[in-house]
């Protein structure tokens, strides 16, 4: 009997997951790029802030200067704010550079740190 309850519970639990899944947006599985498109247009045209924060997360953490650091993002409307330490001021102008780059991206407040 519990062997049964458990079948159907998974069996719930897929279905469930399923149907949530079938209503995703697949956008242009045709389109082939090198890297990823991160980020989505919501109906008022901003874009999905976490999908922002996500995207210069991965932009920050692929670059050489900046990976070691702990930055803060906080992402609104497409306003991004950069928060934490870094060691050098060119070091916080560039991770301005790389987030203001970001697909996304309205504007960047640099609130960086200098050690």
């Amino acid at each position: 009997m519990q062997t049964l309850k458990l079948t159907f519970v998974t069996a719930g639990i897929v279905l469930a997951g399923s149907l949530l899944l079938s209503g995703c947006d697949r956008g242009n599985v045709n389109a082939q790029s090198d890297s990823p498109d991160l980020t989505m247009t919501t109906e008022d045209g901003t874009g999905d802030d976490v999908k922002i924060t996500s995207a210069v997360n991965t932009a920050l953490m692929a670059d050489a200067q900046l990976k070691d650091f702990d930055i803060q993002i906080e992402t609104r409307k497409g306003d991004v704010m950069l928060s934490g330490k870094v060691d050098t001021q060119a070091q916080k102008d560039q991770a301005k550079l790389v987030t203001a780059a970001t697909s996304g991206v309205h504007s960047v407040n640099n609130q960086l740190k200098v050690k």
